[in-house]
């Protein structure tokens, strides 16, 4: 299912790639410096992309091998957020993101690496299919035996028809709004739910009543004794 699943997000940009490479070789001469650097920018567009795929894919065998065994250390909680937003304004610098956090410092067991990667393929989620996102909000809160971590995005929300199914990572493509035919949610929204499943968390989607954006909410587990001693 999962190969089924990404066989097309998969070869649609390996052929741009493959066509904007042809086209520099085949009329290098002919092609002006702005049309060169245009072909070369979507090259390293689509080649980020598959970066991000490959990574995503990777997560996923790691996590549902049979042997995997998540390695977890209490992590603090700021500088995960940190590193994804860092990772993000790297590609989407025209995108505000706003942060909110506890004024003590929050620490939980995970796999920072992995956690790092949910909260960047929620921001991307929302740069991708929000279509008229400028600004993202990531809050944290400390609550009894658990952190909750929050993004919110000002866009225009997530089809009510496919929230029942969103972590699926099977989401019809075509015309529907949850998917561009090229970038599809489901498989990074999946491996999302996979990774804070493994953390023996969970993860829900909605859109936000108040104004128009989608809020995707996780949580992990914290027991309060165990964060204080590591403290």
């Amino acid at each position: 299912n999962l190969l089924r699943a990404v066989s097309h997000d998969i070869r649609t940009p390996l052929t741009s790639i493959q066509a904007s490479a042809s086209g520099i070789l085949d009329n290098y001469d002919a092609l002006g410096r702005q049309e060169k650097v245009e072909l070369l920018e979507g090259i390293r567009d689509e080649s980020r992309w598959l970066i991000r795929m490959v990574e995503n894919l990777l997560s996923i065998t790691r996590i549902n091998g049979d042997r995997a065994q998540l390695q977890t250390t209490w992590e603090v909680v700021e500088e995960v957020v940190g590193g994804a937003v860092g990772k993000f304004q790297k590609q989407f610098a025209q995108i505000e993101v706003e942060t909110s956090m506890p004024e003590e410092v929050v620490m939980a067991p995970m796999d920072g690496i992995l956690v790092e990667q949910v909260l960047v393929n929620l921001m991307e989620n929302s740069a991708l299919h929000g279509e008229t996102t400028t600004k993202i909000r990531i809050s944290v809160q400390k609550l009894p035996e658990r952190v909750l971590f929050c993004v919110e995005d000002n866009g225009k929300g997530i089809d009510p028809a496919i929230l029942p199914i969103i972590f699926e990572g099977q989401l019809p493509t075509g015309d529907h709004a949850a998917s561009d035919g090229k970038r599809s949610m489901g498989i990074g929204l999946s491996v999302c739910m996979s990774i804070i499943q493994a953390h023996q968390g969970d993860m829900k989607a909605e859109n936000m009543a108040a104004h128009r954006g989608a809020r995707i909410q996780f949580w992990l587990p914290c027991q309060e004794e165990n964060w204080m001693e590591e403290a």
